[in-house]
């Protein structure tokens, strides 16, 4: 399966999946709060859900689609210095050849206190398992993320899951030291612990029935404090500094 047949897949899946819409959506309500005043991009846009929610914003992916305002390759942003308010990825980080080198353009492209926000899987104890039982994405925990060596040609859906970990909890202060007076890492939320793993997400089926989720919303909720045992996904937030 190609690169666009599988996003067509994915297009079809989120018409069917009631459950999988409300919680991108709430995703999204999300972002949106966090999101600075002006011009936002979204790169690995895929079907294109959130230019439906927030239609003012530069829609993008790497895969080439009528229903996206932009073809690009995160690495290479075609964007002015300083002229762009927000970025927004959503399980794109993790499929990157070289997470430095987009992070450098990122401050590039950013104006002083522009963001990048995030949404990336993290392991934990009970997601761990689950995600490499039940989801074809890898998480390799033995990689040099910091290496400056010149990755190679990586096909668009290949990805490590440990990648956001790796960067922004196991050594987020080897990033910080990286990026200083660039990037600084503002919000880091654990969140995600019933709901999504639930729904199927898009490679699986759904496990519960649709009048189920307003309840077990509220069990998730009560389960907030566990976050670091039962998160399944990462909300971060890096903002550029004024330097």
């Amino acid at each position: 399966m190609d690169d666009y047949q599988r996003l067509l897949r994915y297009r079809r899946i989120w018409k069917s999946k009631k459950i999988l819409r409300i919680i991108y959506f709430n995703w999204y309500k999300k972002i949106d709060q966090d999101l600075s005043p002006g011009k936002t991009l979204e790169i690995g846009s895929g079907i294109g859900n959130f230019k439906k929610f927030k239609p003012s914003i530069i829609s993008s992916d790497i895969v080439p689609c009528e229903w996206l305002d932009k073809c690009i390759d995160a690495h290479q942003l075609p964007f002015p210095k300083n002229s762009l308010a927000n970025i927004v990825m959503i399980d794109v980080l993790h499929h990157l050849r070289d997470p430095l080198r987009f992070f450098r353009e990122a401050g590039r492209v950013l104006k002083a206190g522009g963001k990048i926000i995030l949404i990336e899987p993290f392991p934990s104890l009970f997601s761990l398992p689950v995600y490499r039982f039940f989801h074809p994405e890898p998480f390799i925990f033995k990689v040099k993320v910091f290496s400056q060596q010149k990755s190679r040609h990586k096909q668009p859906w290949e990805s490590n899951q440990a990648i956001p970990y790796l960067l922004f909890f196991k050594n987020l202060d080897k990033f910080e030291q990286m990026f200083k007076n660039k990037l600084k890492l503002v919000k880091r939320q654990k969140f995600s612990f019933l709901l999504y793993p639930l729904s199927g997400g898009f490679e699986n089926k759904q496990l519960i029935p649709d009048w189920l989720f307003s309840p077990v919303s509220l069990i998730e909720k009560l389960l907030a404090p566990l976050g670091s045992l039962l998160a399944f996904r990462c909300y971060l937030v890096l903002q550029k500094t004024a330097r």
